[in-house]
């Protein structure tokens, strides 16, 4: 995330912005120019949408974090301890997970984005990751240690 669209979240925070004209003026005064289009692009992806208050105004408001987002925050210190192995074949990816854990795994996996990872499908015990062709499952698995502690340990051939 840019220094701008971090500002953006923090006005969004603080202050009742009606409109973007008004968002761009408190940019403003922090020291950063954007044009309309710009801040329209930054609204759309940090998905800030604007919703009524009791005395009936619209404004600004960041997103609600899902039930997904809150697992995975909960779930980063724990998702090491519910892997059982990780292999691989070709340009896939195999992580075996106690019962009821690869959905949350793949969250995980999901939420921080890789670009060799094209995707990943969880069952209720298998997570399969779909790497691009010519991933290095050294690189992808370095990737993987950075948010799931001690997941090199489950690797298996």
């Amino acid at each position: 995330m840019n220094n701008r669209t971090a500002i953006i979240q923090q006005i969004i925070r603080t202050h009742k912005v009606e409109s973007q004209e008004e968002l761009a003026a408190m940019l403003a005064k922090e020291g950063i120019q954007t044009t309309q289009a710009t801040l329209s692009r930054d609204l759309r992806k940090l998905k800030i949408t604007k919703q009524h208050d009791a005395a009936g105004q619209y404004h600004y408001v960041l997103p609600e974090p899902s039930r997904s987002a809150q697992a995975i925050l909960l779930s980063e210190s724990r998702a090491g301890e519910s892997i059982v192995s990780l292999c691989f074949s070709g340009q896939i990816g195999v992580i075996k997970t106690l019962p009821g854990c690869a959905n949350m795994v793949g969250a995980l996996v999901d939420e921080h984005e890789h670009p060799d990872l094209m995707g990943t499908l969880a069952g209720e015990n298998t997570l399969l990751l779909a790497l691009r062709e010519g991933t290095s499952h050294a690189g992808l698995l370095s990737f993987l240690e950075g948010f799931i502690p001690g997941i090199r340990n489950r690797l298996t051939e």
